[in-house]
């Protein structure tokens, strides 16, 4: 076996490894079986070290990928820090995969009053306007998915579905051949515990 061809099935076997724990977490998520567990957390660490744990994933499709701190230090919020986490994962993995090589895509936080604000931003191929208002549907691929085969409309509705069982919010704004910026919301007033 020669290692383009071991690293090509290794790479599919990490996307459905991936696929089928987003399937197992959406079934508990409708099923009402996942707990919330909100624990203060340095929200500056978490999104600096997912950053960090990509880097080299990215580095090696031909991206840029960059940490924006506007807090410029600490900045702590209430939530679910497994969850956020697979949330952001899932939202820079979709970035990655829309981004052609030479293109950058932006990790971003900020304190906006007293929410926090994560945004993942790229310079990718875009999303049309007659599917921006759909993309969180599940099973809704678009005109992109559609040309991506590998593409299953699950990961922007299990994004939605998990900040909305913690009380926060997804945003999209998208422009076809200049790219996508998708900012998560961390309501601090809104989370409840199951």
């Amino acid at each position: 076996a020669d290692d383009e061809h071991f690293e090509t099935i290794a790479g599919e076997v990490r996307r459905l490894s991936r696929l089928i724990d987003a399937m197992l977490r959406l079934s508990r998520l409708e099923n009402g079986t996942t707990e919330v567990k909100a624990e203060r957390t340095d929200m500056v660490y978490l999104v600096r070290s997912l950053v960090s744990a990509q880097h080299q994933l990215f580095h090696e499709r031909g991206l840029h990928l960059r940490f924006v701190d506007e807090t410029h230090g600490e900045l702590y919020a209430d939530v679910d820090p497994d969850l956020i986490r697979e949330a952001v994962v899932n939202l820079m993995s979709n970035a990655m995969r829309y981004t052609n090589a030479d293109g950058w895509v932006k990790v971003s936080l900020r304190q906006d009053r007293s929410d926090v604000l994560v945004s993942v931003q790229d310079t990718g191929i875009g999303i049309a306007p007659e599917d921006l208002p759909r993309v969180f549907e599940k099973g809704y691929t678009g005109s992109n998915g559609r040309t991506d085969k590998r593409a299953t409309g699950i990961g922007l509705y299990l994004c939605r579905r998990i900040l909305a069982k913690l009380g926060h919010s997804i945003t999209i704004v998208s422009t076809p051949g200049v790219g996508t910026t998708v900012r998560i919301g961390l309501e601090q007033d809104a989370l409840e515990v199951e």
